[in-house]
């Protein structure tokens, strides 16, 4: 399962990676008449119009050319870069950097300017799209596929990211608490972050087995030993895992005075299954703070 799982997600980064490059490379070039003032003081029967060309591609473009209807009397008045140029009905931008703009400023003796009368949008290596508004030109496909696919993958990523996180956190409770775990215990994570363990060294744990006797073929009895080294008082529960039944042979409880000894019997667990045998589920208690989900499996002879 866990291969299965390695491989999906290799197929997926390298899907995501594969069209984010093809979108990088994508050029992306467009040309608006966003703006048109009918009434321009400087002629009497003139109009303005504005005329902006988008380089929304990850590239610049170069020898830039917005053809307009050869019909129309233009002029340009103003633009916002010096390599902005009329030439007849033709609009020429040396060059345009990615993800920025050209706008130029015309003076129409003849008609009106708006996007009808763009004939096209052209650059070396790319032809363009004539806009109608410009809230037609897309943004950056490239940009907006990450956009997506992060908020998309954000909360998968935090769910795997944990799960990581809480696996190579067991691996370091575990290679640090190495003792305990040789002694049958496990999950020992809330142990290991809790203030209690500071009372201990890595080598020692509060509880240790000290006897198992046999009732009967299918009894056995298990003798715990409590360690109290702090300065409060502790108590220690046991039952089956996940259970809390008062009254049951897996159920016991004692209380240990600092800097003290107690001890804890209990019935030993019959296995369910070799691939999930039963275990003894412990809770510290330590004053204020409450250490449990701690395991112990017996190792039976």
């Amino acid at each position: 399962m866990e291969h299965i799982e390695k491989v999906i997600i290799g197929l997926i980064l390298f899907i995501v990676t594969s069209v984010v490059a093809y979108l990088f490379r994508m050029r992306q070039l467009y040309a608006a008449a966003p703006k048109l003032y009918r009434h321009a003081p400087i002629s009497r029967a003139g109009s303005l119009c504005e005329l902006i060309v988008y380089n929304k591609g990850n590239q610049a473009e170069e020898s830039i050319q917005v053809a307009l209807d050869p019909d129309l009397k233009l002029e340009l008045l103003a633009s916002s870069s010096s390599d902005i140029s009329l030439e007849s009905a033709t609009l020429k931008v040396d060059r345009l950097h990615k993800g920025c703009e050209a706008s130029a400023m015309l003076l129409v003796e003849n008609g009106l300017l708006d996007h009808t009368k763009i004939l096209s949008v052209s650059s070396k290596a790319k032809k363009g799209t004539v806009c109608k508004k410009v809230s037609d030109v897309p943004p950056n496909f490239a940009l907006t596929f990450l956009f997506f696919a992060f908020l998309i993958g954000f909360f998968p990523a935090m769910i795997y990211g944990i799960k990581v996180y809480e696996s190579l956190n067991a691996s370091y409770v575990e290679y640090r608490l190495r003792e305990p775990y040789k002694a049958g215990w496990s999950n020992l994570a809330s142990y290991h972050a809790s203030d209690l363990r500071t009372s201990y060294s890595d080598q020692e744990f509060p509880i240790r087995a000290s006897s198992r006797q046999a009732e009967s073929s299918k009894k056995t009895d298990l003798t715990f030993e409590v360690y109290n080294k702090t300065a409060l008082p502790m108590t220690v529960y046991v039952d089956l895992q996940g259970k809390r039944e008062i009254g049951s042979p897996y159920f016991a409880s004692v209380e240990v005075a600092p800097m003290s000894k107690g001890t804890l019997a209990v019935r030993e667990p019959e296995p369910s299954s070799e691939a999930s045998p039963s275990k003894l589920e412990f809770s510290i208690k330590s004053g204020s703070e409450f250490v449990h989900g701690l395991l112990f499996e017996s190792a039976r002879k």
